[in-house]
C-alpha cells in the first residue's frame, strides 16, 4: 500500500487542507471582530470540534491498524522527530499558551502600564494562571501514565510468554512463511491501539480545557499560534525533503 492509499495518510491530508481553513477563519474573525465575544467564542468551539473530528475518525482508523500510525510516514522526518504516540504531547499546548502570555505582555508592556487593555493572553488573571498551572500539573502525571504504558509494552516484546511462542513457531518452521497465530503479538497491537486512543484524546482534553479556561478573544490567540505552529513545522519539514531531493507530499 503506497503512502497516499493509505486511509490514515487520507486522514491527515484532509486535517492539514481542515487546519489551512480554519486559521485563515480565525484569523479574519480575530481582524474584523476582535471586541465580538459571541462570534469569538463561536469560532473557537468550531475549531474544537474540529479538533475532535478529527481524534475521532483517528480512532475508528485505529481500530482497524493502529500501528502505522506510530510510522507516520505521511509526515515528514523533521516533524516524526517531535511526535509522542502519533502526536504532539498535550502540554506543548499549555506551553504555547506561557510563551504567547509573555511575549504579547512584553510586545504591549507600555500600553499594559497605561492602563490599555486588549483583553489578549498577556492579560491572563490570577484565577486562570491557577487553573492553567493545575491543568499542566495534571496533564504532566497523565502523560507520563501513559508513557509509562507504552514502556510497558515495548519491554514486554523481550517477556518469557511472547519469546516462547515465537520460537515455538520458528521451531516448526513458521518463520519462513507459513502462516502463524501470534495471539500475544495480537494482544500487544491492540494495546497498542488503545494507547493511541487514549493519548489522542489527551490532547483533546488539553485543548478543549485551555478553551474553557481562556476568554474568547485569548482563546482565539491560543489556536491561531497552534496552528501557524503546527503548519511551520509541516511546510519547513517539506521545504526540507525538497533541498535534499527527497519525495514531497502535496501538502
Amino acid at each position: 500500500m503506497s503512502s497516499k492509499t493509505c486511509p490514515f495518510h487520507r486522514c491527515f491530508d484532509t486535517w492539514v487542507t481542515q487546519q489551512r481553513k480554519d486559521l485563515e477563519e480565525l484569523v479574519i474573525a480575530k481582524n474584523e471582530e476582535p471586541r465580538n465575544e459571541e462570534t469569538l467564542r463561536l469560532i473557537a468551539e468550531k475549531n474544537v470540534e474540529n479538533y475532535q473530528d478529527y481524534f475521532e475518525k483517528r480512532s475508528l482508523l485505529s481500530k482497524e491498524d493502529a500501528l502505522i500510525s506510530f510510522s507516520s510516514i505521511w509526515c515528514t522526518g523533521f516533524e516524526n522527530s517531535f511526535l509522542w504516540i502519533g502526536g504532539c504531547r498535550p502540554t506543548l499546548s499549555i506551553q504555547l499558551v506561557y510563551t504567547l502570555c509573555g511575549m504579547e505582555l512584553e510586545n504591549h508592556l507600555t500600553e499594559f502600564f497605561q492602563g490599555v487593555r486588549r483583553g489578549d493572553l498577556a492579560e491572563l488573571g490570577n484565577r486562570q494562571l491557577c487553573l492553567i498551572n493545575d491543568l499542566h500539573c495534571r496533564i504532566v502525571q497523565e502523560e507520563e501514565d501513559v508513557s509509562s504504558r507504552l514502556s510497558i509494552l515495548q519491554e514486554d516484546i523481550g517477556n518469557e510468554s511472547l519469546f516462547l511462542e515465537i520460537n515455538e513457531s520458528s521451531l516448526n518452521g513458521d518463520i519462513n512463511g507459513q502462516i502463524h497465530d501470534y495471539k500475544s503479538l495480537d494482544d500487544h497491537s491492540h494495546a497498542i491501539t488503545q494507547i493511541l486512543v487514549d493519548a489522542d484524546m489527551l490532547r483533546l482534553q488539553t485543548v478543549k480545557e485551555l478553551v474553557n479556561i481562556l476568554i474568547p478573544l485569548q482563546a482565539v490567540d491560543f489556536l491561531v499560534a497552534a496552528k501557524k505552529l503546527y503548519l511551520s513545522m509541516h511546510q519547513w519539514g517539506q521545504r526540507k525533503y525538497i533541498e535534499h531531493g527527497r519525495f514531497c507530499q502535496d501538502n
